[in-house]
C-alpha cells in the first residue's frame, strides 16, 4: 500500500511540476508578446510624428491638400492612441521619463501645427519631430533587447523612413535647402533600399508576404531615383503619392509579418 502511495505521489508531484513549468513558459511567452506590442506602439508613434511633419509642410506649400489633411488627422489619432498605450503599460522610471519628454515635445508640436505656415515654423516642426522620433526608436530598441528580438525584419522600422523621404523632399523644395537635408535624404534612401531588399529575401516570408513585398520592391526600383534627385525638384506630388503607396504596401507586409511573429512569440502556450 505504501509503495502504491509513493508511486501515486510521485506521479502527482511530477504532474504538478510539469504544469508549473508549462505555466511559467506560457507566462514568459505572454510577457514577451506584451513587450512586443510596446515595440509596435513606439514605432507607430515614430511613424505618426514623421507624417505630421511631412503633412504640415505639404499643406504649407499647397500640394495634395485634401489627402494631406486626412493624413494629418489620422497621424494625430494614431499618436494619441499609441502614446496612451505606452504611458499606461510602462512602469520603468527611466523609460517613463523619456515618454514625458516625448509628450512635452508632442504638445509643442501640436501648438506649432496650429500656427500659420512659415519656414521658421516648419523648422520648429522638424526639430520637435526629430526629438520624438529618436525617443520612440530608443524605447523600441530597449524592449527589442529585453525580449531577445534579433529577427532581421523590424516590424515597423521601415515605415518612418518612407515618411522621412517625403518630409526631406518637401522641406528642401519649400526652402530648407541645407546640406543636412540632402545628406539625410541620401542616407535614408540608401537604408530604405537595404531594408526593402532584406524583406524581399526574408526566408520566413509566406507566399502572401512575398507577393506584397515584391510589389513594393517593383515600385521602389522605379521611384527611388526621384528621391535622390532632390536638387532637381519639381515632383512634390509624385513623391507624395509614391511614398504613400510604398508605406501602404509596407504596412500590409507589416501586418502579415506581425501575425507570423505573434504565433512565434506565443507558441509556448501550446506546449
Amino acid at each position: 500500500m505504501k509503495r502504491w502511495f509513493k508511486v501515486v505521489l510521485k506521479g502527482i508531484l511530477a504532474g504538478a511540476l510539469l504544469f508549473s513549468m508549462a505555466q511559467a513558459a506560457s507566462s514568459a511567452s505572454n510577457n514577451k508578446f506584451e513587450k512586443y506590442k510596446l515595440i509596435v506602439s513606439a514605432f507607430k508613434c515614430n511613424i505618426a510624428a514623421e507624417t505630421m511633419a511631412k503633412s504640415y509642410i505639404y499643406l504649407g506649400v499647397g500640394t495634395g491638400t485634401r489627402q494631406v489633411k486626412k493624413d494629418m488627422q489620422d497621424a494625430i489619432a494614431t499618436f494619441n492612441k499609441n502614446m496612451k498605450h505606452l504611458s499606461e503599460s510602462i512602469n520603468n522610471r527611466k523609460i517613463k521619463n523619456l515618454l514625458l519628454f516625448n509628450k512635452m515635445n508632442y504638445d509643442e508640436l501640436l501648438t506649432t501645427l496650429k500656427e500659420p505656415y512659415s519656414l521658421d515654423n516648419a523648422q520648429k516642426v522638424l526639430d520637435y519631430v526629430a526629438a520624438i522620433s529618436e525617443g520612440s526608436r530608443h524605447i523600441a530598441e530597449i524592449y527589442k533587447k529585453e525580449i531577445g528580438h534579433h529577427d532581421p525584419v523590424n516590424r515597423s522600422g521601415l515605415n518612418p523612413m518612407i515618411e522621412s523621404i517625403a518630409k526631406y523632399y518637401i522641406a528642401y523644395q519649400a526652402g530648407i535647402k541645407d546640406e543636412n537635408t540632402k545628406n539625410q535624404m541620401a542616407k535614408t534612401v540608401k537604408l530604405c533600399d537595404k531594408m526593402i531588399k532584406l524583406r524581399v529575401n526574408y526566408p520566413k516570408n509566406t507566399v502572401a508576404m512575398n507577393q506584397t513585398i515584391n510589389k513594393v520592391n517593383k515600385l521602389w526600383v522605379i521611384v527611388n531615383q526621384f528621391y535622390l534627385d532632390i536638387d532637381e525638384g519639381g515632383l512634390p506630388f509624385i513623391v507624395f503619392k509614391t511614398t504613400k503607396e510604398l508605406k501602404e504596401g509596407l504596412s500590409k507586409y507589416n501586418k502579415q509579418y506581425a501575425a507570423l511573429k505573434k504565433a512565434e512569440l506565443l507558441k509556448g502556450k501550446k506546449r
